[in-house]
C-alpha cells in the first residue's frame, strides 16, 4: 500500500498513518473530557431558585414604591413568586452548589425570623449530602 501525503499547514508534510494516528488521539482527549465538563455544569433547579429569589428580593428593595399598597403590589412581581417556590420545596439538591445555596439561604432566613423557607432549604441540602454519602 502506498503511502499518501498529505499537506498541512506550514509546508510539512503529514502521512496518511500520521494523520489518523493524530486524530485519534485528539478524539480520546476530548472523549475524556466531556464527562468532566457534563459535571461542571450539571444543572440544579434548586441552586436557581435561590438565584431567583434572591434577585427578586434585590429588585424589591431597590425598586418597591415606598407605599405600602405599591410595596405589596410590587411583591407579587418581584420575590413572592420565587418565595413560594422555595417554601414549597420538596427535592433534594442536585449539587454540592445547590446544597451550599439552601444552606446560605436558611441561615439568611433564620436571622430574619420565623421564615417558612428555612425547612425545606435545610431537608433539601441535608438530603443531597446523604445521597453523597451514599455513592
Amino acid at each position: 500500500m502506498l503511502e499518501r501525503s498529505v499537506q498541512a499547514a506550514g509546508e510539512a508534510m503529514l502521512t496518511r498513518r500520521q494523520l489518523i494516528a493524530a486524530s485519534a488521539a485528539v478524539a480520546v482527549g476530548v472523549t475524556a473530557v466531556a464527562p468532566i465538563a457534563a459535571h461542571a455544569a450539571a444543572a440544579d433547579p434548586l441552586l436557581d431558585a435561590v438565584a431567583a429569589f434572591r434577585s427578586g428580593m434585590a429588585d424589591y428593595n431597590a425598586n418597591a414604591p415606598q407605599d405600602d399598597a405599591g410595596a405589596n403590589a410590587y411583591s407579587l412581581i418581584s420575590w413572592m413568586p420565587p418565595h413560594a417556590v422555595l417554601a414549597n420545596w420538596t427535592a433534594p439538591a442536585a449539587t454540592r452548589a445547590g446544597a451550599m445555596a439552601a444552606l446560605r439561604l436558611a441561615v439568611d432566613e433564620e436571622e430574619t425570623g420565623d421564615s417558612p423557607l428555612v425547612g425545606p432549604m435545610m431537608r433539601a441540602a441535608l438530603a443531597y449530602l446523604e445521597q453523597e454519602g451514599a455513592l
